[in-house]
């Protein structure tokens, strides 16, 4: 551990030391790790970009879906038919951080049944940013990544769009938005339905046979029925200022959730935001940001369609988390470079009871005992091109204070003081080297924090199950290295590998006693991914990626000798076909994954069989051209098959300890929908 800390002060002074370097800076079009869905093209950055037609294309039930299909580096949780979770190169859950337009999102679920992207719709989406690795300084606590997603802003004049979209299993979504208005004031308002009924694996197995303790009225309950209503006001009140309000409601009912030991019978969504810019503000200043938000997600789980013990049919959970926060950022500009610094803050509270759902008693005032986070961060980043070599550096500094406001009846004896006060840096310097215009090496060393989580620190279930406020911060010290290369303007080839030392990893532990609790242990994780793309010609193109990670323990938690780490997807390939051409595009794929075998047993996971699946996704989009008709300009027709053989298979493993359960037994494993056949019209204007 000494030699760690050795090697983190140098890193920080040698960062620091680049910080001052670059007064004059370059603004470079490399970011190392960041992938961007987008919905527009957007020009000089290194970024895999996916348009809005083929965004349509996808089923997207939620949006765990549509990264781990683009993106062969990512996977995916199975939980339900909604609400699913991402991991990026192993890193999962809380090792990863959420955010839409830049502010904080996370969930109010103990088990993560609301994972923070579930809470977005598609409609209002304009692109996601996928940053891997500890690669950006503008977020806390963001151990293994990033993933924000952009929402549209309204337009000047009058646009909109409507979109009707369904499938198999009943699954129905219709929505769309409207936005107008001047060059001073403009609006946009937007709404979505979206309901589905229960999927069948590719045996005909229903979602609820996924857990044994349905009653018969679960057995056909709906998978799930939301609403979704959003809109924003952007005000200019001069050539170079803009004011933006954002705010958005959704609210769903009856989710199925079979994961774990209680469906969710309500849960709301509050996401607003004010943002303030000024452009050109000062020779020290080429665009000032001030915003300020207010996230709240309430969370209502029961166990009315549950019979099994602990008395689960007769609870419900009250869970409730919000998050305030601001940020300011400058950006100030030379001629040939970019500086951005800034600071910001966040305040989270967490609470959570279990309630007798016929009499209204509380059975545990203490679930989340009300908990309070607060971190202040100030940041610096630094972009420069010299020559043939793009360099870019970042420091973060964080003060982050968590206590919990109500008694730890069950987990007070391992401390004596639940309030906790980490002060942690995080830094990174990537750097890419072009050999050729067309060919670059590439490569970055970057340190990040993530600190414990209130579940992880402070749940208290049960006697059985609860968390440890002793916890420390995890650390991620990660290395990238990586290639890319354009061969006879037809074939783009890229590779990148990574290994990260996890220094205090938080990790879950049951011990010789029978509780169910987290630790700190080191750990390692590493890997790599290839993707390689060849333009056919006459529209056609071949698309392929094989991405592989693997994690090791160099410490074991109580009870556990298995030296894997858990929730590390295996071996991941895809192969497609594409076309696309005069508005008409198709897609023809093969995702393969290898057996889970890799995995901690010692912690409740269990080896999966490797599978194969072939999607089809094709659509058309009108556009004004000899012969159209006016009137079909923007329309818009998608269709799809997703596991067109309808093939029984399970994508995620189960590891993650449930607050909703008695003495938090693992979660169940949920298989993969069968065949899912779906199409969809839009129309825009």
């Amino acid at each position: 551990m000494k030699k760690l800390l050795n090697l983190i002060c140098a890193f920080i002074f040698l960062i620091q030391g680049i910080s001052v370097y670059a007064e004059e800076i370059g603004e470079t079009i490399f970011k190392l790790g960041e992938v961007v869905v987008t919905a527009e093209k957007d020009e000089g950055d290194e970024r895999k970009e996916i348009d809005a037609k083929v965004l349509k294309t996808h089923k997207v039930v939620d949006l765990a879906e549509i990264l781990s299909d683009e993106l062969i580096e990512a996977s995916m949780i199975r939980k339900s038919g909604y609400g699913n979770e991402v991991g990026l190169r192993g890193f999962t859950k809380s090792n990863l951080r959420f955010t839409q337009d830049g502010t904080l999102i996370e969930g109010s679920c103990g088990s993560r049944k609301d994972p923070p992207l579930s809470h977005i719709n598609l409609l209002t989406i304009q692109k996601i940013e996928v940053k891997e690795g500890p690669y950006d300084v503008s977020v806390p606590g963001a151990l293994g990544g990033s993933i924000n997603v952009i929402t549209k802003n309204p337009y000047e004049g009058l646009h909109g769009e409507i979109l009707s979209k369904f499938g198999s299993y009943e699954y129905l979504s219709q929505g769309g938005f409207i936005s107008g208005g001047s060059k001073e004031l403009q609006g946009l308002l937007g709404y979505n339905y979206s309901k589905s009924g229960q999927y069948e694996d590719g045996a005909g197995n229903k979602l609820s046979s996924f857990n044994p303790n349905y009653n018969d009225d679960g057995k056909n309950l709906d998978a799930f029925k939301k609403h979704d209503f959003w809109g924003k006001v952007l005000i200019k009140p001069a050539e170079n200022q803009k004011l933006l309000f954002s705010s958005s409601y959704g609210e769903a009912h009856d989710i199925m959730t079979p994961r774990v030991a209680m469906d969710t019978e309500k849960e709301k969504t509050y996401l607003n935001k004010v943002e303030y810019t000024i452009d050109n503000l000062s020779p020290i200043s080429e665009q000032l940001g001030i915003s300020a938000y207010y996230n709240r997600i309430e969370h209502y789980p029961y166990g009315k369609y549950r019979t099994g013990p602990g008395m689960i049919p007769e609870r419900r959970i009250e869970a409730i988390s919000y998050i305030t926060g601001a940020q300011i950022e400058n950006k100030a500009a030379s001629g040939i470079g970019l500086l951005t610094y800034g600071t910001d803050f966040y305040h989270r509270n967490w609470y959570g009871d279990i309630i007798d759902r016929n009499t209204g008693a509380i059975v545990n005032d203490e679930l989340f005992p009300d908990v309070n986070e607060l971190d202040f961060g100030a940041y610096i980043k630094a972009e420069r091109d010299i020559g043939k070599l793009s360099m870019a550096a970042g420091l973060r500094a964080d003060v982050f204070h968590t206590k919990a406001q109500e008694d730890l009846k069950f987990s007070k004896s391992m401390t004596n003081e639940n309030a906790q006060t980490d002060v942690f840096p995080s830094a990174y310097l990537s750097l890419k080297y072009f050999l050729k215009d067309d060919t670059n090496i590439f490569g970055g060393i970057g340190l990040t924090t993530r600190t414990p989580t209130a579940v992880e620190r402070y749940v208290q279930e049960g006697a059985t199950y609860y968390g440890n406020p002793e916890l420390k911060p995890s650390h991620n010290l990660e290395i990238d290295l990586g290639f890319e290369t354009t061969m006879l303007e037809r074939l783009k080839l890229k590779t990148k590998g990574f290994y990260s030392y996890l220094s205090d990893f938080i990790y879950q532990e049951q011990k010789t006693s029978g509780v169910k609790t987290y630790t700190n242990i080191d750990a390692y994780l590493f890997g790599g991914d290839i993707t390689a793309d060849f333009d056919l010609g006459y529209g056609f193109a071949v698309e392929g990626g094989v991405a592989y990670q693997r994690g090791r323990k160099l410490d074991q938690p109580e009870n556990n000798n298995d030296k894997d780490l858990a929730e590390i997807a295996p071996l991941k390939t895809k192969l497609a076909l594409n076309y696309d051409k005069n508005g008409l595009f198709a897609t023809f794929e093969w995702v393969h994954s290898e057996d889970s075998k890799d995995i901690d047993r010692d912690a409740g996971e269990t080896p999966l069989k490797g599978w194969d699946v072939f999607n089809f996704r094709a659509g058309y989009q009108f556009a004004e051209k000899e012969g159209n008709l006016s009137f079909l300009n923007g329309l818009s027709l998608n269709f799809g098959i997703d596991n067109m053989f309808d093939k029984k298979y399970v994508v995620a493993n189960s590891y993650e300890y449930d607050p909703t359960d008695p003495g938090g037994a693992n979660v169940k494993i949920v298989n993969e929908p069968g065949r899912f056949i779906y199409a969809s019209v839009s129309y825009s204007w």
